[in-house]
This record gives structure tokens, C-alpha cells and sequence, in this order.
């Protein structure tokens, strides 16, 4: 019994000590300087819209690294808010590892189709449907979607239209630009082909497609197609062609 008591005793008192330890610790840990940020930032690309020397100021501006600031005083909601408010960024997280360095890691959208609207202004979409800002600093080369587009309506449609054309590598090395006409009409612009390819909406797209590739693969670099104004895909099983 009295081997019990003492064994419990031990126990109490090395969970004592084991907790002021780990908060001596902790509190040293705490009024530890900042060493320094590093920031791991993931694309496809070696360039993208995230300008990395900015971001690393900010980070560094927040945390008052000039200043030699302390990791209690680090404020670690203003650091991801940093990284959740920039708008080329999909996902990020924080933290501050063992070597008392803040290490940020951060996804950077990758887009799929640049949209322009009427008044000129840009924006991207991603293969998911986001859309995110153009930049001063970076320009991907992507394919582009023009027209009478009104803020974000026809931009779901054209994207359904680009991934079509992207799951076809023939249709993507010839078509070049998707247009949305004064009548909420699409058109694909088909590399040296002079008329006018009118798609319509997304409404059986992928069948759209396959006659005007079907066609491109008999006629194109030949003087068939040249004397044609448009060629229209919105009926069923046929191509409309109108001549100049």
C-alpha cells in the first residue's frame, strides 16, 4: 500500500515538474526574437501573379522583423490574412517552426481562359470557375475569350466552350479565340480560316466541335472554306455554311 502512495506521489510530482518545465519553456520560447520569414510559394510556373519580394516585405512589415520583434508579439491573424485577402492565392497557411522562423506556404491559382469585356478590362478563370484578377506583372499565355460579356455572365459558358476545345488536341492547336456575340452568341476563331464559326451556346458543345474538326481535317489548308462567310454549328448533325 505504502509502495502504491509513494508510486503516485512520484507520479504527481514528476507531472509537476514536467509542467513547469514545458512552461518555462514555452515562456522563453515566447520572448525568443524572430529570425527571419520564408515564404514557399507552389505554381506551375516559374512566374506568376504573386510578385514574392512583395509579399516577403509585407509579411516582414507585419512581424516587425527590423525591430527584432518577439514570437509572442508576432500576429500570426494579420499574417494569414495576408495570404487569404491576395487574390492569386488559392490557399496559404503560417507558422513559426523550431528554428524560430515564420514559414508561409501558399498555392497560387493557375488559369485557363483570359476573358476581356467590352470596355477592355481582363479578368482569368481558372479550370474551376474562379475568376481572379488580371496583373501588371505577369501575362500567361492562354486562350482568350472576347466579346459582350457583362461582368461575370457568359463567363461559365466560355469556360464550359474552352475546356471542349482543350480536351481535344487538334481543336486547341487550331482554334485560337471565343467570342461572344451582340446576340449572346458564340463564335470560335479558327487560325487562317477568314469566316466566321458560329457555335451558339454550350448545348451539345462536344458534338459542335466534332463536325467543325471533321471538317477542318477534310478541308483545311485547301481552297474549300474560302469562299465561305460563316459556317454555322448550332443544328443538329449538319454545318450551315453561307458563302460571301
Amino acid at each position: 500500500m505504502v509502495k502504491k502512495v509513494l508510486s503516485i506521489v512520484l507520479w504527481v510530482i514528476t507531472g509537476g515538474a514536467l509542467i513547469v518545465l514545458f512552461s518555462f519553456g514555452r515562456s522563453k520560447y515566447l520572448e525568443t526574437p524572430l529570425k527571419g520569414v520564408e515564404i514557399n510559394l507552389k505554381r506551375i510556373h516559374s512566374n506568376g501573379f504573386v510578385d514574392q519580394d512583395s509579399l516577403l516585405a509585407h509579411v516582414q512589415a507585419v512581424c516587425d522583423i527590423a525591430h527584432q520583434n518577439k514570437i509572442a508579439d508576432i500576429n500570426m491573424v494579420q499574417v494569414n490574412k495576408l495570404l487569404s485577402g491576395n487574390p492569386w492565392i488559392e490557399s496559404g497557411s503560417a507558422f513559426i517552426d523550431l528554428n524560430d522562423t515564420l514559414y508561409l506556404e501558399a498555392k497560387e491559382y493557375e488559369p485557363m481562359l483570359r476573358v476581356f469585356g467590352n470596355d477592355g478590362r481582363s479578368v482569368y478563370v481558372t479550370y474551376e470557375g474562379v475568376i481572379i484578377p488580371s496583373s501588371p506583372i505577369y501575362t500567361p499565355h492562354l486562350m482568350i475569350a472576347s466579346g459582350y460579356f457583362e461582368e461575370e455572365a457568359g463567363i461559365p459558358e466560355a469556360l464550359a466552350i474552352a475546356k471542349a476545345i482543350n480536351r481535344d488536341e487538334y481543336l486547341a492547336e487550331h482554334i485560337g479565340q471565343i467570342y461572344l456575340n451582340q446576340n449572346n452568341e458564340f463564335e470560335v476563331t479558327v487560325n487562317n480560316l477568314p469566316a466566321k464559326v458560329i457555335v451558339g451556346d454550350t448545348m451539345g458543345i462536344d458534338d459542335k466541335l466534332s463536325r467543325l474538326k471533321a471538317l477542318l481535317e477534310k478541308y483545311n489548308n485547301t481552297e474549300e472554306l474560302i469562299g465561305y462567310k460563316t459556317l454555322d454549328l448550332k443544328y443538329k448533325n449538319q454545318i450551315v455554311c453561307t458563302k460571301k
